[in-house]
């Protein structure tokens, strides 16, 4: 595991499907460490909350930011693949793209 509680807090969120707080909890160690690793989880978890109220046009605008910075080496020790949640974010943004109703991709999440 990791000793960051912050890594904790947003695995919980992300399981119990509270994307507006994983994105909340991680802020203040992303503030900290500036990896863009964090910044992507981040990223993705507006996404996310952007695709449950119906924000398509911003949920395109964070998964494409997220893809980008999931895919660079983290400076921090994550305790899941960020491997699995930047496949997942690909498959997130691939239902954006092709107008399908991307609300069934957000249950298909890799748990934390």
């Amino acid at each position: 595991m990791t000793d960051d509680p912050e890594l904790a807090a947003f695995a919980q969120c992300w399981n119990d499907g509270n994307f507006f707080m994983a994105h909340e909890v991680l802020e203040g160690l992303w503030v900290r460490r500036r990896d863009d690793t964090l910044q992507g989880l981040i990223q993705l978890a507006v996404a996310l909350y952007h695709i449950e109220r119906g924000n398509l046009r911003g949920a395109k605008t964070m998964i494409e930011r997220a893809r980008h910075r999931l895919a660079k080496p983290s400076s921090t020790k994550l305790p899941f693949s960020i491997t699995a949640v930047d496949d997942y974010a690909g498959n997130v943004a691939r239902a954006l793209e092709s107008g399908a109703a991307a609300g069934h991709v957000v249950g298909r999440r890799p748990r934390l």
